[in-house]
């Protein structure tokens, strides 16, 4: 299955120089106190496609940002998990995975896992981008539902399949000096 090309995927800004796309509908909800958008996006996904018999269910997930001045302590998407990873196992979230990426502009945390009640999987992600003396701070929280026949299904590919973050920032005026 090949996703449409990202021109036509319906997106929005969602900091200034960062866009978020998704390959279904995606959803303007009101700002919150920082007047930074949170963006809801959904669309029906089939598990195990490569099966004779997929099951059909639910990709829902949120997604936001915050900016602020550059800070290197907060600059660690794994460490804002770890301050909050007792709370959302008390809630029910049980971390599976975590796949972290990194280079000198931008870090990547995804953990993914699943929740009993309600039966669901998720893939959270927390991306840090700088853009000089900037720091734009991104969550994006996808959940997958789907009915009993599904079973452990891999969900990441499919949040990365279905969704997109565009950076335009403006070149950094130090770099343009050498």
């Amino acid at each position: 299955m090949t996703p449409r090309p990202l021109a036509e995927w319906p997106g929005a800004e969602i900091a200034e120089g960062v866009a978020f796309q998704g390959d279904g509908s995606v959803t303007l909800e009101a700002p919150p106190e920082t007047g930074l958008p949170v963006l809801s996006f959904w669309r029906p996904v089939l598990h195990d496609e490569d099966s004779r018999y997929p099951v059909a269910g639910r990709m829902d997930c949120r997604v936001a940002a915050s900016q602020g001045p550059f800070d290197e302590a907060t600059f660690n998407p794994a460490a804002r998990h770890e301050a909050v990873a007792d709370q959302r196992k008390q809630q029910g979230f049980i971390d599976t995975e975590r796949l972290a990426s990194e280079d000198a502009t931008m870090r990547q945390l995804d953990v993914i896992g699943r929740r009993n009640a309600p039966r669901s999987y998720y893939a959270l992600s927390y991306i840090t981008a700088r853009d000089g003396d900037r720091m734009i701070d991104i969550r994006r929280n996808c959940t997958f539902t789907f009915g009993s026949a599904a079973s452990k299904p891999d969900v990441l590919p499919f949040v990365n399949r279905y969704t997109k973050f565009t950076f335009a920032f403006a070149p950094d005026p130090s770099e343009q000096d050498s």
